[in-house]
């Protein structure tokens, strides 16, 4: 049994949150990138600060704290009779749709990293009244992060898993839907067998000696109302479900093959090292990225990654790279395909000259010297936007080893911006996720400080002698 932690286990990047820039006088964005391990401690509480209690009747509060992108958004949770020696591992994002966010938190000290110990809550935007509860814990159903749907609706919400079902003969093509609906609490997690109505990724592209389906990503197509969910395996396809329907069948829809440069990596390293894939809402389609490194290993499969600053000199190639993006309409018409959109390269991709001054390590043209351009020294791990044709990726400046976020219009190929992550947290492999929530946040995120004292006072008080609308099972 793990002992429990305390302050001095987790660092000063999981323990401080970061400052983010002050609004720009915009409207709120449309999305954000959301950090999706969050930080502990009663940080900069603002007004939408919400709530609730865990499954052992302490009180939890939670806020949000957004930016624009390329600047990383997070969230602050804080149990004021635990601190942050109480928490097991740090807060982490599950699933996000709309206006809600699902996180989990582990406050039990006996057992690390066990799903059957841990809190799962939901948070609501709202711009005078957000709220937090505690979901009913779905054991003995078991399931992993990744492979969690969060569909937002008018008047409730919906969360789903799709998992691999191994007790058949035939698990690749089998699946397990588990299911739980605010509008039918009262059945708790319910469970269903489901299949791949027809089968298409081994016809574009047999695989041997790997799973049929191995979820990296979830994807909302369309408005939570309608119920269809999109599990991505960024390698091989989608497995698209109406989970709301009695009788769900499972939709495969296989991905564009791998561009030359990367069949080398196929299967070999994490997907999201030159993957991405997401539901562009305003555009009503599906769209995928693959980045390309020609000549050299984006990142070593054979290397693991951490943040330690001896092992970032493996993690970025010697060459250019390159990218190409496709995209298909929602709904999603199984007789059409993936439409090619946009192939470019970094040579191609041109600078502000406000940027020049900040963004380190540029580098000139061979033909125009006055002319910057962006360096090749890429990690990867890009990321599309939500609402618009930009490009998020993630590079090192060498001479500081700090990790910057670039982003890049690709209808324009320019660099639109930058913004340095925080010092110290290791940001690769799914450690941002992207979010809507911003819609729906007050436009006030200033602490409500002269009300907001007696008025916890007041909601505390009434904590400790009513029970949550939603309790644990």
């Amino acid at each position: 049994m793990a002992a429990a932690a305390s302050s001095s286990s987790f660092s000063s990047s999981v323990l401080s949150p970061p400052p983010l820039p002050e609004g720009d006088g915009h409207a709120a964005p449309n999305w954000v990138l959301l950090d999706i391990l969050g930080y502990m401690g009663d940080h900069h509480r603002n007004a939408n600060f919400a709530h609730s209690k865990t499954s052992t009747g302490e009180l939890i509060q939670v806020s949000f704290h957004t930016a624009r992108p390329p600047q990383v958004s997070h969230f602050c949770v804080h149990c004021p009779d635990l601190g942050p020696a109480g928490f097991v591992v740090p807060p982490k994002v599950i699933s996000a749709d709309s206006d809600l966010i699902l996180f989990q938190v582990s406050v039990c000290p006996q057992v690390r990293f066990n799903p059957r110990y841990c809190d799962y809550f939901l948070y609501r935007a709202h711009p005078r009244n957000p709220s937090l509860h505690l979901l009913p814990h779905p054991y003995p159903n078991s399931f992993n992060d990744e492979e969690v749907a969060l569909l937002s609706f008018s008047d409730g919400y919906a969360v789903a898993a799709l998992t691999r079902n191994y007790q058949n003969l035939t698990p690749n093509k089998e699946f397990n839907l588990y299911l739980y609906r605010s509008s039918k609490a009262q059945e708790g997690w319910t469970s269903k067998v489901v299949s791949v109505a027809e089968p298409m990724r081994d016809k574009v592209l047999p695989v041997y000696c790997a799973p049929y389906h191995e979820t990296s990503k979830v994807i909302i197509l369309g408005r939570g109302e309608l119920g269809m969910v999109g599990w991505v395996d960024l390698w091989r396809g989608i497995l698209v479900c109406n989970v709301l329907e009695e009788d769900p069948a499972l939709l495969d829809l296989p991905l564009p093959l791998p561009v030359d440069g990367n069949r080398r990596f196929y299967h070999k390293c994490s997907p999201h090292i030159i993957r991405d894939i997401t539901a562009n809402l305003l555009k009503d389609s599906i769209k995928y990225i693959e980045v390309e490194n020609p000549q050299k290993n984006v990142v070593s499969p054979d290397y693991p990654l951490d943040s330690s600053a001896d092992q970032k000199q493996h993690r970025a190639p010697r060459t250019a790279w390159k990218a190409t993006t496709w995209s298909r309409p929602i709904p999603i018409d199984p007789s059409k395909g993936w439409h090619l959109d946009y192939t470019y390269d970094v040579a191609h991709i041109t600078i502000d000259p406000l940027h020049c001054e900040q963004l380190p390590r540029l580098r000139d043209t061979d033909d125009n010297p006055s002319k910057p351009t962006l360096p090749a020294q890429l990690i990867g791990f890009p990321t599309l936007s939500m609402d618009d044709d930009v490009l998020y990726l993630m590079f090192i400046a060498y001479h500081t080893g700090q990790d910057v976020v670039i982003s890049i219009d690709m209808r324009k190929n320019t660099l639109q911006g930058f913004a340095n992550l925080v010092p110290g947290k290791d940001f690769t492999f799914m450690r941002s996720c992207t979010s809507e929530i911003s819609k729906y946040l007050s436009k006030d995120e200033g602490t409500r400080e002269a009300s907001e004292t007696s008025l916890l006072q007041e909601k505390t008080s009434l904590l400790r002698i009513t029970a949550p609308s939603e309790i644990s099972q």
